[in-house]
């Protein structure tokens, strides 16, 4: 009789049925639905951002629209002075009542194509927003695809190495390998 032990909740909720239809197949440990990762019991989001923290296309759009513009003012100040590399994360404090952390992952380069390249940036941006919103002690961590709108990714294999990356941060975390 094996007992499953949560760390955290981690959703992953897409509009893009090719997504949710990829975590399905994968058969993960954690929660997927349809629809915006907002709209769910959540106390911690990712923005699968750009490493300028610029919040104007994709779900950062959304996420700029909900939060207001003065989180992605301090988003891109963060950025600015301690620089994130594609599939690194860090929590930004929010204003919000219910959800806490804003964890920057960005999944797309500015630099040269603009595009976040291969599959593994999905799963270095999954695996480091979980194990950053454990650090900060979120209990529920909200997301989307990542990579797979912008950033240009073949949806299939970036849901899967996304999947890897929450799994194996979250089996972490809990063997406790990792720092909170």
């Amino acid at each position: 009789e094996q007992k499953t032990v949560r760390v955290m909740r981690v959703l992953v909720a897409d509009h893009n049925p090719k997504n949710i239809q990829a975590i399905v197949d994968y058969d993960c440990t954690f929660d997927h639905e349809v629809g915006n990762p907002l709209a769910f019991e959540i106390d911690a989001v990712v923005s699968p951002a750009n490493t300028a923290g610029i919040m104007n296309g994709g779900f950062d759009a959304v996420l700029r629209s909900f939060f207001g513009t003065t989180l992605e003012y301090r988003v891109r100040m963060s950025l600015k002075e301690i620089p994130l590399s594609v599939g690194e994360a860090r929590a930004i404090q929010t204003a919000h009542n219910k959800i806490k952390w804003l964890i920057v992952a960005p999944t797309v380069s500015i630099a040269a194509d603009g595009l976040s390249g291969h599959a593994s940036v999905a799963y270095s941006a999954a695996y480091n927003a979980v194990i950053e919103a454990n650090r900060v002690g979120a209990k529920s961590l909200g997301m989307t695809g990542l990579g797979t709108g912008a950033g240009g990714l073949n949806h299939h294999e970036a849901m899967i190495q996304q999947c890897d990356g929450i799994e194996d941060a979250l089996e972490d975390i809990l063997e406790g390998t990792v720092n909170k």
